[in-house]
């Protein structure tokens, strides 16, 4: 429905306008008809419109000085100026004060409909790009995998996405800066680089704050494998020029146009994250293509799974540290594979667990540890950050106390990326850490004055806040995406922290 308002001292002439605009046969709502510019701002207080087609004569404000109030007091609205004259500095200053159309008199009914029909259509566009932005803001404080499983949610916020995949060939590239912090503004820079048309390709951009990660749909023609590396090696150089971030991108295999775009961009999607895990082993590269490993080459032998158990299980620290340090330094000089130097660390944890398990008189090892490819592995970005991690489990096993702490800031950062899934003290110690589960809350509490379940509420109630505050998700959509399939108790959850409901909250911010 487009509300308009016709303004025309003239009576006869404003009838005739009336009664051409009623016979266009466009969905359209006359809100009110004027004599003078003061009566159109008069009706437009209380009842904004689409539209106002204006005389360029009339008494007390003529229709340009009506534009500009209009442009200055109401720049949703569009302004049709028609005038008896074809006069060129009209026609400019028009322009100026936002004046959609210039219509000269005797108006014809077809420039009519088309000045109408093209504000209709940049309308249209409007909303369109705002929705879009609107949608991408939601989406940044989204977990991008969490979108591509939650259909109904995703279609909505990643419908640019579903677009291209559906239209031509495509890759997907995950993107990450090795520097941790960035501020608003810089993602921002980021995206701007990083979005455009290159070659005969177009790179569509989204961030997400869960994962500090850039997500980059290249589609179109991109000709020669190396071509795709080289336009984002570009994008690399210049984002280090421009904002002094180094990024490190992942890139998945071409895909040609999918008709279930969801399945598809998942599948992409953990083949640039295995393809940027590459980096721990490469630091001197930043673009890096998936490649389907054929064969796993152990790394670890099982001579030195037997020497390191059984410095471990003596305690012998500074044994254990220098088998690690010659295992890691091996890898980066070495021409190893991101899955073999994996499957490695999965060995040494398996490891570390058994190990464990005995010290502590455990039966039986829990076959699933807190450690997955997608994860844990992709949250380290450099192999000195994985050594750092093995060093603390090790001083955990062996029981030395010095620097325990240590674990608190790895654990921070797990919850971080994890809050919206089910997390226990006994998991997190036992199978990820390899502490005594009252040992590791005693430790939580001492670091962050808060038990991990305090912090956990916490820290889901702030990022369920973030999202309310700044994206139009559902209230039901937000309660599931900080972990809470009960909407009923998420709300009690909320109001006890906020004294506010969510709606409320989401009103008043």
């Amino acid at each position: 429905m487009i509300r308009t308002i016709v303004a025309e001292d003239e009576y006869f002439a404003r009838k005739v306008l009336l009664k051409m605009l009623k016979e266009l046969n466009l969905d359209l709502e006359i809100c009110g008809e004027a004599e003078t510019g003061t009566e159109v701002l008069a009706l437009m207080q209380d009842n904004p419109v689409d539209i106002v087609i204006t005389d360029i004569r009339m008494p007390d404000m003529d229709g340009l000085e009506l534009a500009k109030e209009i442009y200055e007091k109401f720049p949703d609205t569009s302004v049709i100026i028609e005038s008896g004259y074809a006069d060129f500095s009209y026609a400019t200053t028009a322009i100026k004060y936002g004046v959609k159309y210039y219509l000269t008199k005797p108006i014809k009914p077809e420039e009519l409909l088309d000045s109408i029909r093209r504000v209709e259509e940049e309308k249209r566009k409007v909303t369109q790009r705002i929705e879009q932005k609107l949608a991408a803001k939601n989406a940044q404080y989204l977990d991008f995998m969490y979108l591509l499983e939650k259909h109904e949610i995703g279609e909505q916020i990643l419908q640019g996405f579903f677009d291209k995949v559906s239209s031509c060939p495509w890759y997907l590239a995950v993107a990450q800066c090795k520097e941790r912090e960035l501020t608003d503004s810089n993602i921002q820079k980021i995206l701007h680089i990083l979005e455009g048309k290159e070659e005969d390709c177009s790179i569509h951009t989204a961030y997400f704050y869960p994962k500090s990660e850039f997500v980059l749909l290249v589609s179109g023609e991109v000709h020669g494998k190396d071509l795709i590396t080289q336009i984002l090696q570009k994008k690399v150089i210049l984002c280090q020029n421009k904002t002094k971030y180094h990024l490190d991108i992942g890139v998945s295999h071409l895909r040609d146009k999918s008709l279930n775009p969801s399945k598809e961009i998942a599948a992409a999607y953990r083949e640039g994250v295995y393809a940027v895990n590459q980096r721990l082993l490469r630091p001197e590269r930043q673009v890096f293509r998936y490649e389907a490993e054929v064969t796993i080459h152990q790394l670890f032998s099982e001579l030195d799974e037997r020497q390191l158990e059984h410095y471990l299980s003596d305690g012998k620290i500074e044994e254990s540290r220098q088998m690690i340090d010659t295992f890691l330094d091996r890898c980066k000089k070495e021409n190893v594979s991101v899955y073999s130097f994996y499957t490695s660390l999965v060995q040494m944890i398996n490891l570390i667990n058994r190990v464990y398990n005995q010290k502590q008189r455990i039966a039986e090892a829990k076959s699933s540890l807190l450690f997955s490819f997608k994860t844990d592995l992709y949250s380290y970005r450099s192999i000195e950050e994985v050594r750092v991690y093995l060093f603390q489990l090790f001083q955990d096993v062996c029981g030395v106390e010095e620097q325990k702490t240590s674990i608190i800031a790895d654990l921070l950062n797990y919850l971080e990326w994890n809050y919206p899934y089910d997390i226990s003290v006994n998991d997190l110690a036992m199978y990820k850490y390899f502490v005594n589960p009252s040992y590791l809350s005693r430790l939580f509490k001492a670091e962050t004055g808060q038990t991990l379940s305090r912090y956990l509420i916490e820290l889901r109630m702030k990022k369920a806040a973030q999202m309310l505050k700044t994206s139009e998700l559902k209230i039901s959509d937000v309660a599931a995406c900080v972990g809470y399939n009960d909407v009923s108790y998420f709300i009690q959850t909320f109001k006890k922290h906020y004294h506010v409901t969510p709606e409320q909250y989401k009103k008043e911010s």
